[in-house]
């Protein structure tokens, strides 16, 4: 065995200062900065950080300590989809407003301790297109999807399918606050 000097990947690898600058993001984020942003919600103002490797790592974490260790396929997939909201906003909700603060002061302090159902929704949704923004542009694409499969799929097909089996189906979804009963099901 031989100790030498830290090898620096930058020289080793050959990484010019003009690749860097076309990852300028990449390499900000790898060398120990974060990403944030304030999101507005119905109950205030929350900043919210990208997640990175190690916080993708601790959500897993905390969700299995949700689940008291039981695994996962022993959970249905809407309980299993609560757990990961909540642990997730664990990780990467950052602050809020001062009712909030004052909340996660409490040591015990989690996400699925707020009453409200669609309030966890709204800031997880608000948290994951924020993420996503941020994925796109680690990867260089502006756009909220990249279409080119679905330009291969299509090529050829027809839009409308008229003739075929589901050609006039449609459907409708409307959200009530009341309980469906069998005429709106």
């Amino acid at each position: 065995m031989e100790i030498t000097e830290e090898i620096n990947q930058q020289e080793k690898e050959g990484i010019s200062e003009a690749d860097q600058k076309k990852g300028d993001l990449f390499f900000t984020l790898l060398n120990g900065k974060t990403m944030k942003e304030s999101i507005s919600t119905s109950r205030g103002d929350f900043i919210v950080k990208f997640p990175k490797q190690g916080d993708i790592i601790n959500i897993s974490r905390i969700a299995a300590f949700m689940r008291n260790g039981i695994p996962a396929g022993n959970f249905d997939a809407s309980g299993d989809y609560e757990i990961q909201k909540c642990a997730t906003l664990d990780v990467i909700v950052d602050s809020g407003p001062a009712w909030f603060n004052q909340a996660k002061k409490n040591a015990n302090f989690s996400w699925r301790n707020m009453p409200d159902a669609h309030f966890v929704d709204e800031v997880y949704a608000m948290a994951l297109s924020f993420r996503q923004k941020v994925q796109n542009k680690l990867r260089g694409t502006e756009g909220n999807a990249d279409s080119g499969y679905v330009k291969e799929i299509s090529d050829g097909v027809s839009e409308d399918v008229g003739g075929g089996l589901f050609s006039g189906v449609g459907g409708t979804v409307k959200r009530s606050g009341s309980e469906p009963t069998g005429d709106n099901l």
